[in-house]
């Protein structure tokens, strides 16, 4: 399923977001490509990059276009949307899901751009782009010539995408105290450097990026604090509402898809010197505990990022506690995530410690997702002040 721009217009003019038919569209699109990212999880693992067929088919299904604004082709789809979607891919491999993930939620700066460079650097709706936030670089006006130099770690999906969102400080006067903002340039401009070699996430390509006086256009740059030129329920979320959830469905897709491994095995038998997994009463007994702990923090991320939906519907804003509540919601499904994983490795026996075993794999691509930023306990001290309701932010993550 490939949806044309054309198909987001109605009347001549652009639709302000995506039916429930067009993402539901997708998500079956999604469903049919699963074989595929099946099949090629150990050339993903072996190579450290997604095969250009499996980037192609993941371009195919629609789901770069997901937040993406109307107007420029996208569905702005709700983000309970994004994250079953996210889920369905990582349940088969956390490297695609993980890519795909990066590549649809860094398009949601098209709405926070200006609107003239969007239509250049989302020219192409169906191309995923790779984002990294941290202001490693530095912007230099020089007269008018405005360029970025700097050194980015963890690039994630870099191999596989056209632009690349790179935080940097713009530095206009010496007197004047630099600013943050995310500036997105050619990925050939940039210089790949090949340092992404780990044991969970092998096939991100999560590598360092590098810039040197790379020319840019500062209608190509955005600030998480900038407001959204589209109208819609989208774009009256605060970013990180939308783009923590989508990088969370990750590991909880992953997980996912370890319970039911370990469900299969203990419906079709396994052949194992300490018997058959399902007449051992205390290993169902933990599976039963590992699928019922995963759905329910998946419920309460989900139950959170829902309420700010309906808020954003009605046009009403976001609390900065609701902010809160999302990014801890989204924290607590990513630990969750990690130790159901791990649950279900240790229910699969001698065999998940061999290399190869989904399981085994599992739990290496769910322990190298809770190393993001995102996740670190770091932050629940102050999103905690939130939830108790005191005053103040926590930017970015609470604006």
């Amino acid at each position: 399923m490939h949806i044309q721009s054309v198909d987001r217009m109605k009347n001549g003019r652009p639709m302000v977001a995506a039916t429930a038919n067009e993402t539901a569209q997708t998500k079956r699109a999604v469903d049919r490509i699963l074989h595929l990212l099946h099949a090629a999880a150990d050339e993903i693992e072996r190579n450290r990059r997604l095969p250009d067929a499996v980037v192609a088919a993941l371009r195919d299904t629609g789901i770069n276009r997901l937040l993406i604004p109307a107007a420029l082709g996208g569905l702005e789809a709700p983000i309970t949307d994004v994250m079953d979607v996210m889920e369905r891919i990582a349940s088969v491999d956390g490297s695609a899901a993980w890519c795909a993930a990066i590549g649809a939620g860094s398009n949601v700066f098209a709405g926070y751009m200006p609107a003239t460079g969007a239509a250049t650097v989302f020219a192409d709706p169906d191309q995923g782009s790779a984002t990294m936030f941290a202001p490693l670089g530095r912007v230099v006006n020089d007269h008018g010539r405005i360029t970025l130099s700097g050194r980015w770690p963890f690039t994630s999906n870099c191999l596989h995408s056209a632009w690349v969102g790179l935080g940097a400080l713009f530095h206009e006067t010496d007197e004047v105290e630099p600013v943050h903002r995310i500036v997105f340039v050619p990925a050939a401009d940039l210089t790949i450097e090949d340092t992404w070699d780990t044991a969970g996430l092998r096939g991100t390509g999560s590598h360092h990026v590098a810039a040197a006086e790379v020319p840019i256009s500062t209608d190509r740059c955005a600030r998480f604090a900038d407001r959204p030129w589209p109208d819609g329920t989208l774009w009256r979320l605060p970013i990180y509402t939308a783009l923590l959830p989508t990088l969370v469905a990750v590991p909880l897709g992953i997980a996912r898809g370890a319970v039911d491994e370990v469900a299969r095995q203990a419906r079709e038998g396994r052949t194992a010197r300490r018997g058959q997994l399902a007449d051992a009463p205390v290993s169902m007994a933990e599976l039963a505990v590992a699928d019922t702990r995963l759905r329910a923090a998946r419920a309460g991320l989900r139950a959170a990022v829902a309420e700010a939906h309906a808020h954003a519907r009605r046009g009403e804003p976001i609390s900065r506690q609701l902010q809160a509540r999302i990014c801890l919601a989204g924290m607590d499904a990513c630990d969750t995530s990690v130790e159901v994983t791990s649950a279900a490795h240790h229910l699969g026996g001698g065999a998940a410690a061999y290399r190869g075993s989904r399981l085994l794999r599992a739990l290496n691509d769910v322990e190298a997702a809770r190393q993001h930023l995102l996740f670190s306990h770091h932050h629940l001290s102050e999103l905690g002040k939130l939830v108790a309701g005191m005053d103040g932010a926590y930017p970015p993550y609470v604006m």
